[in-house]
């Protein structure tokens, strides 16, 4: 077992920072099992937590249509949660912190996608349709879950470069 840490915007982008770093595709294919990006949010402060509403129009400013209806549905206003700020949080609404991830399996057609020399979109777009959840998944489910903000999640996926 071999863990590594590689500096990426995603788990599909690592695969040509591996091939930056003179690795043969052939050998990233074969040798490669898994693939986790991760990114540290702020967790709402729990001494003063309260709810608040959010527009369906606010989160598409955002963050892709498609992906506000996966989490939140078809609603036009969402309740989620923020901190007001307290002693305990130094005044922030935020205490702690916990990871968002995205996890890419290196399944068969993924192997043969690196195998191939596909760029990082192809396999990104590959594994999410096999199933893979990105690090906005995971943080806006961590938003529903009320453990963090989606200001948060936002900041940390840099999902606005996206859109």
């Amino acid at each position: 077992l071999v863990l590594s840490t590689l500096h990426t915007n995603d788990a599909a982008t690592a695969i040509p920072r591996l091939s930056d770093m003179k690795v043969e595709p052939f050998l990233v294919a074969s040798t490669v099992n898994i693939i986790v990006a991760q990114r540290l949010v702020r967790k709402i402060c729990d001494s003063c937590k309260t709810g608040q509403s959010i527009t369906r129009g606010e989160l598409v400013k955002h963050i892709p249509e498609d992906v506000v209806t996966r989490h939140f549905g078809g609603e036009a206003t969402f309740s989620v949660y923020k901190g007001k700020g307290c002693k305990i949080c130094h005044f922030t609404g935020y205490s702690g912190r916990l990871g968002v991830f995205e996890v890419l399996e290196v399944t068969k057609e993924i192997r043969k996608l690196i195998a191939e020399k596909n760029d990082s979109d192809v396999i990104g777009a590959a594994a999410f349709k096999e199933g893979m959840s990105t690090m906005l998944d995971d943080g806006l489910d961590k938003v529903v879950k009320g453990y963090t903000t989606v200001e948060e999640v936002i900041r940390v996926t840099k999902v606005e470069e996206a859109v």
